[in-house]
């Protein structure tokens, strides 16, 4: 992690101290070149500590390979992260419901098209999940129903949660751990 943030002092530092003012979390979304692999990522912060970075998970537009799915605890609840086109992999929604995420982040350089929105929308109803979901051009906050909460041109600076929760349906089969 240590790698991926070199030289980004002042920017870390920034994302530290607003949130630790505003006593929120705050994603990043970034791109980093370590020992000559291109990593597509998204840093974490929260309550003015650094908590973790989540790389795009497949290789996919010629990215490196991450090499796990992160989760972390928030006060609105337990929320993974998915890098770019990794939301389109099933098998990652299903190891966040395994995971007890209440949330899930979703960050991605292009731009939304309804196919994609159709897909999360699905995949958040299957997941039983709140999905924040970060595009070039928009962004839109789905209910673990599947349903359009907000839409806005551009980023929404928090994550509302829901407050109840219901068994997800995409607990059929334990998926491949990641590590």
């Amino acid at each position: 992690m240590r790698k991926e943030l070199e030289g980004e002092q002042k920017t870390v530092s920034a994302l530290m101290r607003l949130s630790a003012a505003t006593r929120s979390a705050v994603f990043c979304a970034a791109r980093a070149i370590v020992d000559d692999d291109r990593y597509d990522s998204v840093i974490a912060f929260g309550s003015g500590k650094l908590l973790g970075v989540s790389d795009r998970i497949s290789p996919r537009a010629g990215f490196s390979e991450g090499n796990s799915l992160r989760c972390y605890d928030l006060p609105f609840g337990r929320t993974g992260v998915l890098v770019g086109s990794d939301f389109e992999y099933p098998e990652l929604w299903r190891a966040l419901a395994l995971s007890d995420c209440k949330n899930c982040i979703v960050f991605d350089e292009r731009v939304l098209t309804p196919l994609n929105e159709n897909l999360l929308s699905s995949l958040a109803f299957t997941a039983g999940l709140s999905v924040f979901a970060n595009f070039y051009d928009r962004s839109v906050l789905f209910s673990p129903d599947g349903a359009v909460r907000e839409t806005a041109a551009g980023t929404f600076r928090t994550l509302p949660s829901d407050t109840e929760s219901r068994k997800p349906k995409i607990l059929n089969s334990k998926p491949r751990l990641f590590k």
